[in-house]
């Protein structure tokens, strides 16, 4: 097997072509191709003073369901179409070499891809990590082997020895997505299909180890091009027919881990060796146990939480700790209070009241519910700051069965908003508790008036009975005179 990346998918392979394509580039572009980066390469090994490399540091996934914004086009020629069902890259005449590259290096990590390969004679697919100092991992795919893929790896581009490749099975990688996965550890590097490990390359390899920053490139080109070497068309499987294109090979998701952080990789010296990256900010390997958690995560289809969803949920429970809570406390309590109030001292008082003057009653019992429902507002808004931290799904689903209006989860987006609402929520209760104890004390002269003409009624009722009495008593004395006479 050759190392192909001598021929294809980086600005390599585009400027060597690029004077052979010259009567075709401009017919190459079209709108969903025009846009790409050129790519410069300095080897940090052999040169000084080259840039550092932009780090990962953190799991991403994408189903390239519109344009990447985690990786750049290296070529003009060839066809790259975004939609529903993932990505497109179409080869539709010579020279065409549509390719992806990463604008992010990763420092061990794992990767995962779901692709479906190109067919035709001498047109191969790629998948692969490369670094600076040429440490190169791979997955390969020829258009016309619709049984196997090959795995290969490469250390500092060293070529003397063609050994390293592995061939695969597979069921007719052209016509079907298969999950294929690079998991490079610093132990050992596995390639996975479906789940299942077909190849491990240990880091005791006496044909060295790749164990460098490494950026990440995908895309299809025809090995098989007439006018490359022998070797390289015989390895393709043959010669390229270009009457039969379009050659199109589809990617419908990737999954990418770094298992180092900082913010970007740089080499101290030029052994190339892990030992020499230095991280900033940051740690080689750093991450790793972190990192199998992301990968899995994103795996199952789910999104890693960050800081603006967090905030966003805790916004919410936030918001609907104040809104719905206090309503609800508020209510149950003031209906408390007022069926309880006979237990207090002052309940005489409103019992009489409410026989007698009902408007002075009910002006007592509305400043009893009242001052009870400052009180459970005081309380709620207490308990909203703890509740903030508690389960949002079940304290929502309580504030909601208890409160006669529905939690209102929009009314926040961040923790940071949601704490300074809950602050003057709480601000304004303490002056609603405020004005309603002012009212309570009101309302409680006008509950004594009221108790005061209660008893004026009540003195006139006994007196009222007094007299009645007497006359009954009268009436009998009376009635026996008469019998005598």
């Amino acid at each position: 097997m050759v190392n192909w990346k001598t021929y294809a998918l980086g600005a390599g392979f585009s400027a060597g072509i690029a004077s052979a394509a010259s009567s075709d580039a401009s017919a190459s572009v079209t709108a969903s191709t025009a846009s790409y980066s050129s790519v410069s390469t300095c080897n940090p090994l052999s040169t000084s003073g080259c840039p550092a490399d932009k780090a990962l540091a953190t799991a991403i996934a994408d189903d390239f369901s519109s344009e990447s914004s985690y990786f750049f086009r290296t070529s003009s020629s060839g066809e790259i179409e975004y939609g529903s069902d993932g990505m497109a890259m179409t080869i539709n005449k010579r020279f065409d070499n549509p390719s992806l590259r990463s604008d992010f290096y990763i420092m061990y990590g794992k990767l995962e891809v779901e692709l479906k390969a190109a067919n035709g004679t001498g047109i191969v697919s790629s998948f692969y990590l490369q670094s600076d100092d040429l440490d190169e991992i791979d997955l390969e795919w020829l258009g016309g082997d619709t049984t196997q893929f090959q795995s290969n790896f490469f250390s500092k581009g060293d070529t003397t020895t063609y050994d390293r490749g592995g061939f695969h099975s597979v069921n007719a990688p052209q016509d079907e997505f298969h999950n294929y996965t690079l998991d490079w550890a610093m132990d050992e590097t596995v390639w996975y299909l479906d789940g299942t490990a077909v190849r491990t390359l240990a880091n005791t390899s006496d044909e060295g180890y790749p164990q460098s920053p490494m950026y990440v490139m995908m895309g299809c080109w025809a090995g098989g091009d007439p006018s490359n070497e022998a070797g390289t068309i015989e390895w393709a499987g043959g010669e390229t027919n270009y009457s039969d294109v379009p050659f199109t090979m589809y990617i419908k998701k990737v999954i990418i881990t770094d298992y180092s952080t900082g913010s970007q990789y740089t080499y101290n010296g030029d052994s190339g060796s892990w030992e020499s990256i230095e991280a900033k900010d940051g740690e080689v390997y750093g991450r790793y146990d972190q990192a199998q958690e992301d990968f899995a995560a994103l795996a199952n289809g789910a999104t890693l939480s960050g800081s603006s969803s967090t905030a966003s949920s805790t916004s919410t429970k936030s918001s609907s700790t104040s809104s719905t809570t206090s309503s609800s406390s508020t209510s149950s309590k003031s209906s408390s209070s007022s069926s309880t109030s006979h237990s207090s001292s002052s309940s005489s008082h409103t019992t009489t009241s409410s026989s007698s003057s009902s408007s002075s009653s009910s002006s007592s019992s509305s400043s009893s519910s009242s001052s009870s429902s400052s009180s459970s507002s005081s309380s709620s808004s207490g308990s909203s700051t703890n509740s903030s931290i508690s389960s949002s799904s079940s304290f929502a689903s309580s504030a909601a069965a208890s409160s006669s209006e529905p939690a209102n989860s929009d009314t926040v987006s961040s923790s940071v908003s949601a704490t300074t609402t809950l602050a003057d929520a709480s601000v304004e209760t303490s002056a609603a508790a405020e004005a309603s104890s002012a009212t309570t004390s009101h309302s409680s002269t006008i509950s004594t008036v009221a108790t005061g003409s209660t008893s004026s009624s009540v003195s006139i009722a006994t007196a009222t009975n007094g007299a009645s009495a007497l006359s009954g008593t009268l009436s009998a004395l009376f009635g026996l005179v008469a019998l005598f006479v």
